[in-house]
């Protein structure tokens, strides 16, 4: 019998715990890249990728040290699947961005973090090809190897009830996104890709969808960034986000329907 890794709700927590101390170290590693004279266009992909790596590392000598196996399977699921999960993850993501942009964007802290994110966001943007490479692929494969494929993957292989896995894990991912706009995306799309690990049990599948995610939001990002005035009222923008709401809950509830014939829930 193979002895797989397995994690629960305590050592989750100490893990993105560890995570999140070894990303305050990137104000100390940025200041490391610059004495060195390391160009600023790849200060963003390597202070990103650093916390994971060393993460992984340590991971990966706890596991051989205990002589245990990550399940992490490298597997693509048939077309039809996918034809599934991505009209699924379209309708996830149009619901994520409404439910995010009713979180406050004004007042003394939220209005003053919202603007930091935003300046820190088009200064990356000044060097576009080290963006793109860490938010549309670094990140996605980062992502859902520690959080599918070790944190919910690990509280599966520890017989913990799924829904509660998939919630969880999806918790303490959109808590390392530090601010309540991600947040609530990190929940939101997090446990939609949970379920579909649980469903596919493929990390592909998860690396493929937060893909998409991710390259839909920086997409939208750059057409919105620089439209002063809205293209519709406030209250046809809410007559129109409920309507569509409803209608993509049914094609996600319709998803789920047919993809629990591929597995019991």
């Amino acid at each position: 019998m193979k002895n797989y890794f397995k994690i629960n709700y305590i050592e989750s927590i100490l893990l993105i715990g560890a995570f999140t101390a070894l990303n305050f170290f990137n104000v100390i590693l940025r200041k490391v890249l610059i004495y060195i004279s390391l160009p600023e266009s790849m200060m963003f992909s390597i202070s990103y990728t650093l916390p994971f790596i060393f993460l992984f590392i340590f991971i990966s000598h706890q596991v051989q040290k205990k002589n245990m196996i990550i399940d992490l399977t490298m597997k693509f699921s048939p077309w039809y699947i996918y034809f599934i999960i991505f009209c699924m993850m379209f309708c996830m993501i149009i619901i994520n961005e409404y439910i995010s942009s009713l979180v406050p964007k004004e007042g003394p802290i939220l209005g003053n973090l919202y603007k930091e994110i935003e300046e820190f966001l088009k200064e990356e943007m000044k060097n576009p090809i080290p963006f793109f490479s860490t938010t549309v692929l670094l990140a996605p494969i980062c992502e859902e190897v520690l959080f599918r494929g070790i944190i919910l993957n690990g509280m599966l292989k520890n017989k913990i009830h799924p829904i509660k896995a998939i919630l969880f894990s999806s918790f303490l991912f959109g808590l390392t996104h530090m601010n309540p706009w991600q947040f609530v995306g990190g929940i939101i799309i997090g446990s939609f890709i949970g379920f579909i690990y649980f469903i596919t049990s493929s990390i592909i599948d998860c690396i493929l969808l937060h893909i998409f995610n991710n390259a839909f939001a920086i997409f939208t990002m750059f057409f919105f960034m620089n439209m002063k005035d809205p293209i519709l009222s406030k209250k046809v923008n809410m007559n129109i986000g409920l309507i569509l709401i409803i209608s993509f809950m049914i094609i996600i509830s319709g998803g789920i329907f047919l993809l629990r014939k591929k597995k019991k829930i």
